[in-house]
């Protein structure tokens, strides 16, 4: 009977799947993805009928491989997601917001290391189910917290007034998984969670399998930083700064960060719609944490001719925007906070975006507003601009570094762990180019 139940959900996958293909054709995406879910949705539960760890297999693989997807998607580096559709069904709106990480890490990634845990064991339990007591106890487990975790990012998504189509693909994967789980696990004399904490055969497998996901994922995730000298000879510290071009003023008007007692100084001048600014935001944001010595202030320079009368195009429309409204959540103690959420979510920096991300950290949304709109404002912004401009400022994010020779500043080539390692030289007496290297010479 299951045979046949099987059989009928698979021919109903193979219709929805053809469905699929002439709705995206027709560029119905919408239509497509949604045919494409519910397709692998039946094609998991006609497996599952058949075996139960035939269709874990089945659902593990297809909710690893849309994690993955949406794990490169957060990172930012494979342009538009292909589920993101409408203002309704846009994935990277959700899959860039706040909600996408936890710890640190991207949710997508937590969730592939839980799905390559469950195809390693529906691997060996298809050959020797026996040898794995517990291994349907640990699915069903995961699947149990897999669920309750949608639950709480399909409540983000109704706070950002958008859904994901492959998050919500994943949900029905879980409860899939969960479904099967129970299934192996019902004529158990064992509790779900007595099973799932028993350890053993079943518990390496899985424990090794999502280990071996997470560590690879995140070690692509964090590829990329910038590579910087092992050695503190002078030629060394001289490759990872260079004189400025100019005077770097200070206003007195700069978010900061760190102690006023702090030694040594660090301006960065940033636009909120920069990717390589948004990805060394945290490390930058971290150096006055890891040394308290180290005092960070923020400065604006927008890659675009609306408030950045150097440059000819508008290569980032809404990072003017994004500068006005951060300079007013500093007005009300949110700067940070607001300029945190707003280079997670580049793709959404519009008035409405802003909005959105505004009320998440508790900002009054009115007062901002009327802030974004006093032209003082603008004029903070155009002014931080002059100031970069004169110092050197080229491209974003620029790191200027005061402390290394008295109250000269220098610009720091390689980064925050550029600044990290030219701070901790100089504190350990390690010797310094006489006078800054100067910058090789830079045109727009």
């Amino acid at each position: 009977m299951e045979s046949k139940s099987a059989k009928v959900l698979f021919v109903v996958a193979g219709g929805l799947a053809v469905t699929a293909l002439g709705a995206w054709v027709q560029e119905y995406a919408l239509a497509a993805l949604i045919s494409v879910i519910l397709s692998v949705w039946l094609v998991a539960v006609g497996a599952g009928m058949l075996s139960r760890w035939l269709g874990l297999w089945v659902a593990g693989a297809s909710a690893l491989m849309v994690s993955l997807y949406l794990g490169v998607q957060h990172k930012g580096v494979a342009g538009k997601s292909i589920c993101s559709v409408s203002q309704t069904f846009d994935c990277d709106k959700v899959n860039s917001s706040a909600y996408a990480e936890l710890f640190g890490i991207p949710v997508a990634f937590m969730g592939a290391s839980f799905y390559a845990g469950v195809i390693a064991l529906a691997i060996l339990c298809l050959r020797s189910p026996q040898s794995y007591k517990h291994a349907g106890h640990i699915v069903t487990a995961g699947g149990w917290l897999s669920v309750v975790f949608s639950l709480y990012l399909a409540n983000a998504s109704i706070e950002l007034g958008a859904w994901c189509l492959f998050c919500i693909s994943l949900y029905g994967l879980n409860l899939i998984i969960l479904w099967l789980g129970r299934g192996l696990t019902k004529d158990s004399d064992d509790g779900i969670l007595k099973g799932a904490l028993a350890g053993g055969r079943s518990t390496n497998a899985f424990v090794g399998a999502a280990a071996l996901m997470l560590i690879g994922t995140m070690a692509w995730n964090n590829a990329g930083a910038d590579e910087i000298p092992e050695g503190d000879s002078v030629d060394d510290l001289a490759s990872l700064f260079v004189a400025t071009e100019g005077p770097l003023i200070l206003d007195g008007t700069e978010p900061s960060y760190g102690s006023d007692a702090a030694k040594y100084t660090v301006v960065e001048f940033a636009d909120f719609e920069c990717p390589y600014c948004a990805r060394l935001f945290p490390e930058i944001h971290h150096l006055p944490e890891e040394d308290p010595d180290i005092q960070l202030f923020f400065k604006h320079y927008p890659l675009s001719g609306l408030c950045n009368e150097g440059l000819g195009t508008d290569r980032h429309k809404n990072a003017c925007g994004a500068a006005r409204a951060a300079d007013c959540a500093k007005r009300q103690g949110k700067f940070w906070e607001l300029s945190r959420l707003m280079f997670k979510n580049q793709k959404h920096l519009d008035p409405e975006g802003i909005e959105i991300m505004a009320k998440q950290v508790g900002l009054d949304v009115d007062a901002l507003m009327a802030c974004e709109a006093d032209p003082l404002t603008d004029a903070k912004v155009r002014t931080d601009v002059s100031h970069g401009a004169s110092a050197g400022v080229h491209a974003t994010p620029s790191l200027f570094l005061r402390g290394l020779y008295g109250n000269d500043w220098v610009l720091v080539t390689a980064g925050p762990k550029g600044v990290a390692k030219l701070v901790a030289a100089h504190k350990a007496g390690k010797s310094l180019p006489a006078e800054p290297p100067i910058a090789k010479p830079h045109s727009h």
